[in-house]
């Protein structure tokens, strides 16, 4: 999950000072494009922070092991939608031109925009419906 997170940050960090880079391959030794080895990389970090959830119940933290299948799909969508989002945020800043452009080159839709309302508002539910759960699991009693 680290390492995968990791590759996905150094090509979202490319992306965002040298988009025209995108199509370089990531080393010479290696026939793929950086585009291509942060998109594998940022769904490798996903599946494996499911993945761990469901192993161990946690991912950095130490609160219960909860083993729920939902549960850790709804954590993982709901971090990973976001960080989708700040990425495509810093984008728009740093070159607005690419925000109707389409997010990945080997399919020609989402573009950057559409992807990044997405990944807000399927954030913003997961938190909701995570949070939901919990009211629901512990008798609805008032955390905060």
């Amino acid at each position: 999950m680290l390492y995968g997170l990791l590759g996905w940050l150094y090509v979202a960090a490319c992306a965002a000072a040298r988009p025209q880079d995108l199509a370089v391959q990531i080393a010479a030794i290696v026939p793929l494009r950086r585009d291509t080895f942060g998109a594998l990389c940022f769904v490798l970090s996903a599946v494996s922070a499911f993945a761990l959830q469901l192993g161990s119940g946690r991912v950095w933290s130490r609160g219960p092991r909860l083993r729920r299948a939902l549960d850790a799909a709804l954590r993982t969508v709901a971090g990973y939608a976001l960080l989708a989002w700040i990425y495509l945020c810093v984008n728009s800043l740093t070159h607005p031109y690419t925000i109707s452009r389409q997010l990945v080159h080997f399919t020609s839709s989402p573009a950057e925009g559409t992807a990044a309302d997405v990944g807000f508002v399927l954030s913003a539910l997961c938190f909701l419906a995570l949070r939901l759960r919990g009211r629901v699991s512990d008798g609805g009693g008032d955390h905060g």
